[in-house]
């Protein structure tokens, strides 16, 4: 069991969602809270907006965020798998951030997207982008976040990425829902490993120890 699974820990996430190192995402969540479109969940607070240098962008909220909190601390099987990459390649959580595509849930945490679904996800993330100044890779988790990627580089985004020297790396689905049948989940897995490892080189980000 993750942390986000003890309530003592939520209520912490909750207590601090208004620290300097995430009131900025914390505000964006807020703002996009709208009638009919589905609980936006918060970031857990304890990533921080000048500490993230690589973006985890997938789909959308699934079951883990019925803890209130997109979070590599929640308790299911995507959040699982992440660690396990984030081990793989010693990454620090610290030096990432997570964000979905569409930040509103939808009805059984659904994670598939429309067309319309995804280029509604272009403004949050625009302005996602806009408070996370130091992230230098996104990693992009499925067909649905290559799109976003695909729609935002080609309306409001423009050039944005290309001049600040951010680099997208296309990678297979966290979630099982948006699995490619072509690979088995260890070759995913060794697939997204690899993938982190060449961000933190691009970050200048040093891999833990084994151990760590």
């Amino acid at each position: 069991m993750r942390r986000m699974s003890d309530p003592s820990y939520v209520t912490e996430a909750q207590n601090n969602l208004h620290g300097e190192n995430i009131a900025p995402i914390t505000q964006l969540c807020e703002s996009l809270q709208e009638p009919g479109k589905g609980p936006v969940p918060y970031v857990d607070p304890r990533y921080d907006v000048d500490e993230a240098r690589i973006l985890v962008l997938t789909a959308a909220p699934g079951p883990g965020t019925a803890s209130g909190f997109l979070s590599h601390e929640n308790d299911d099987d995507p959040s699982e798998r992440l660690v396990r990459v984030f081990q793989r390649a010693g990454l620090a959580p610290r030096y990432s951030i997570p964000w979905t595509v569409h930040p509103w849930t939808q009805d059984d945490y659904a994670v598939n997207l429309t067309k319309d679904q995804i280029a509604a996800g272009v403004k949050p993330f625009n302005r996602f982008l806009k408070r996370v100044p130091r992230v230098v890779a996104i990693m992009a988790h499925g067909g649905e976040a290559q799109k976003l990627i695909k729609a935002f580089s080609t309306t409001i985004g423009g050039t944005i990425l290309a001049e600040k020297a951010i680099k997208v790396f296309p990678l297979p689905a966290i979630h099982a829902q948006g699995a490619n049948r072509k690979q088995t989940p260890e070759e995913a897995e060794e697939q997204m490993t690899e993938a982190y490892g060449e961000a933190m080189r691009l970050c200048g980000i040093r891999p833990l120890d084994p151990g760590n």
